[in-house]
């Protein structure tokens, strides 16, 4: 972008700052947000970044964050606007399927993960942050691969 920004992007800092304050967060030393993203549109300016909404039905594709936190996989992914009875966690061997939506608002994404393990799969809901806790699917050694 060759031009300086609008006046409207100027003082971005400063609108983030009241919105932060009128959700009753101004007490906290520094707001702690995580995948933070904002998307404008403005004409005759590329951009690289692909548009989170899919042409599929407006279904919006979200990211999946995988981290390992001791001896479980932990998957967090933010789908907000919906209810926990709204979402659906499914897992196909080292695929999990995210779906959930309230009629208007949708939301559908896929990941690579670890395989999980069956019966330790942990779901939380909690202000549109998804959080999936499971331990990983353990690996049996291949016949070739142990001594004789």
């Amino acid at each position: 972008m060759t031009s300086a920004p609008d006046e409207n992007f100027r003082n971005i800092g400063e609108i983030i700052r009241k919105m932060l304050e009128q959700a009753g967060m101004s007490e906290h030393p520094a707001p702690v947000i995580f995948n933070f993203r904002i998307y404008v549109n403005m004409p005759g300016c590329q951009t690289t970044q692909q548009n989170p909404i899919s042409a599929m039905n407006g279904t919006i594709k979200t990211e999946v964050e995988v981290q390992r936190v001791g001896n479980e996989v932990v998957l967090v992914t933010e789908l907000p606007g919906v209810t926990p009875e709204d979402v659906k966690v499914m897992f196909s061997g080292s695929t999990v399927h995210i779906k959930a939506g309230d009629g208007n608002l949708k939301y559908h994404t896929t990941a690579d993960v670890p395989p999980a393990e069956k019966d330790s799969v942990s779901v939380s809901f909690r202000h549109g942050v998804l959080e999936v806790t499971y331990r990983e699917q353990s690996r049996d050694p291949k016949p070739s691969d142990q001594q004789e």
